[in-house]
């Protein structure tokens, strides 16, 4: 008899991973020179996962903390990642800083004496002590100090942050400086969302933008709203044009992509926000307003992507021609039915969020045994040589 293969790819969402641990620690406390803003870094690790070995450091946006960005930071954790939330000056908007300039230097004067703490802008005041740069070493030099198991000093040499091993982050102003960051530090990804430097009366982006820097090109993904509120899309796609990420692929709608999104670096949505219909902005990453899907995040696989780029990313077909298959029961307890298709004894896999392969074998009597699986939300994948069709299901 003929074996069509019948994949059942089963796709764990990793921010219902367990064993994680958390830490909130203010800035004075990490470091007794550190001034203002002292809201809590957040940090995260779970040392239940094979640890990836890199750094996930984001930023938050203006006047944004890191308690804002908390399902992205545990995301990031769970895939295997140490992660960081900063807390550092960001009480004024840069493009606000620079609306009436045709300086198209004053975008990077500001954001480089955000992180430097040298003077460089007449209306900006950050000092060394509080510069993103500070504040990132003494928080991993915290860290290593009182956590040494958990390998925090990978990514720093005596006062010098270790940039390559970081994959950089951040909303809005906070994505901005991950961008400028990237410049004159290797870093080993660039994730930016929401995020432009635009110079209204030229018309055009902040210098910095077009600088051939140390980060090298294909590094850069950028994730935006098309209706933000605050940013221009059009000037977005510029934005991105100039970073050189459409070198890489065209602009890819994530509503109606699957991951590994035709591999481009320039994703964009147009689902609603939650809670805010109205908050576009802030729905791509933040906490308030990012779209939830039975308590998950439904912009989880796109934040995967963009940390983990294209190698270890699952992707799920797009074709959907098994139209009478039936999956159920869902809610599901322990066996999982295929029913409407003859996948009586074809080969299933099924894989983690990271892409892994946990588990294989052979439908028998068109049925999976999930009892293994801890409770959480899963898309259930069932493929031959010609079609496939992707069910969401619930595990519990």
């Amino acid at each position: 008899m003929t074996k069509y293969l019948c994949y059942i790819g089963i796709i764990l969402s990793p921010i219902l991973m367990r064993s994680q641990t958390e830490y909130m620690l203010e800035p004075n406390t990490v470091d007794t020179l550190s001034g203002s803003p002292n809201n809590n870094h957040f940090i995260y690790i779970n040392q239940t996962i094979s640890a990836k070995n890199k750094l996930f450091l984001f930023l938050p946006g203006t006047f944004a903390v890191p308690f804002n960005y908390r399902k992205i930071l545990k995301h990031a954790a769970n895939l295997g990642y140490h992660s960081i939330g900063l807390t550092y000056p960001n009480n004024q908007a840069i493009n606000s800083i620079c609306a009436t300039s045709v300086d198209t230097t004053c975008h990077s004067r500001a954001r480089f004496e955000i992180f430097d703490g040298i003077d460089r802008h007449i209306d900006v005041n950050v000092d060394t002590n509080n510069s993103i740069e500070r504040r990132t070493l003494k928080l991993l030099q915290y860290l290593h100090i009182n956590y040494p198991s958990e390998n925090w000093e990978q990514y720093f040499s005596g006062n010098q942050v270790n940039w390559n091993k970081i994959i950089l982050s951040g909303h809005s102003q906070g994505g901005g400086h991950a961008g400028i960051i990237s410049k004159i530090k290797q870093v080993d990804r660039v994730a930016m969302f929401a995020a432009m430097d635009w110079i209204t009366l030229l018309n055009r982006n902040a210098d910095w933008i077009t600088w051939n820097g140390l980060t090298p090109a294909d590094r850069y993904y950028g994730f935006a709203h098309q209706n933000d509120e605050f940013l221009d899309f059009n000037n977005i796609q510029i934005t991105w044009n100039n970073f050189g990420m459409n070198n890489f692929g065209g602009m890819v709608l994530v509503d109606t992509s699957s991951s590994p999104y035709n591999y481009s670096r320039m994703l964009y949505t147009l689902e609603l926000p939650d809670n805010d219909s109205t908050k576009f902005h802030s729905c791509v990453v933040a906490d308030a307003y990012t779209p939830i899907d039975t308590g998950i995040p439904v912009f989880s696989t796109i934040w995967t992507y963009m940390i983990e780029g294209n190698s270890n990313t699952f992707s799920l077909p797009n074709i959907s021609t098994f139209v009478n298959t039936k999956a159920y029961p869902n809610p599901v307890n322990s066996i999982l039915n295929i029913t409407g298709s003859s996948c009586n004894n074809y080969e299933y896999s099924i894989y983690n969020l990271q892409g892994q392969k946990v588990a294989f074998g052979y439908l028998e009597n068109t049925s999976v045994n999930v009892s293994n699986l801890i409770d959480g939300l899963y898309f259930v994948n069932i493929q031959n040589e010609n079609s496939s069709k992707t069910y969401k299901i619930i595990k519990e």
